[in-house]
């Protein structure tokens, strides 16, 4: 064989290109674990998925349709085609974890996991509602309800408002949360 361009290397590199930029459509969402404690001895119960309906009316949808991810530039965009809550993220890879950086918190923040083999996200979003009923006539009712990346365990909750389950020492004192998968393809 003669080359013309001056290039006698006929060795084809075997190497696959890795990819950079992945877009990711939402597909999917499973409700991986609702935790409930109530009444004035903080008993605790796991309720159904249909329980979650009387907090949260669009757990079902997630905020962003879309999800790209960049390797290069290690940026993720949160992206929605209905709203103008589009968010894009500078990220860090720990295995498969993704943690991005919001609010200027110093912690980075673990948002869900990239799956390169299956070219596949899986956003991670947990729901939380606090119900404290006032304790005497200077108190007032406090009530949180709130969406946070991530995933929420029982060290997690009981931080701020209640301690422990054995403070909520009111009929009407709930604390409620709920751990949500996003898959995206």
């Amino acid at each position: 064989m003669i080359s013309c361009e001056n290039n006698d290397n006929t060795i084809d590199d075997p190497r696959p290109v890795d990819k950079n930029v992945y877009q990711f459509q939402f597909k999917s969402y499973v409700v991986k674990n609702t935790v409930l404690y109530q009444g004035a001895k903080g008993e605790k119960s796991t309720p159904d998925e249909s329980y979650l309906n009387k907090y949260w009316s669009l757990y079902q949808e997630p905020a962003w349709e879309k999800i790209s991810l960049d390797l290069k530039n290690k940026t993720i965009k949160l992206l929605s085609e209905t709203s103008t809550t589009d968010f894009t993220y500078s990220f860090t890879m720990m295995n498969d974890s993704v943690m991005i950086k919001e609010n200027n918190n110093n912690k980075p923040t673990y948002i869900g996991d990239f799956h390169k083999d299956t070219s596949s996200f899986t956003l991670k979003r947990t729901y939380r509602y606090v119900k404290k009923v006032p304790r005497d006539d200077h108190d007032a009712l406090l009530i949180t309800k709130s969406a946070h990346f991530g995933t929420t365990q029982y060290e997690n909750i009981f931080v701020n408002i209640f301690s422990t389950p054995s403070e909520m020492i009111k009929t009407g004192d709930q604390v409620l949360w709920s751990n949500i998968e996003y898959s995206y393809k």
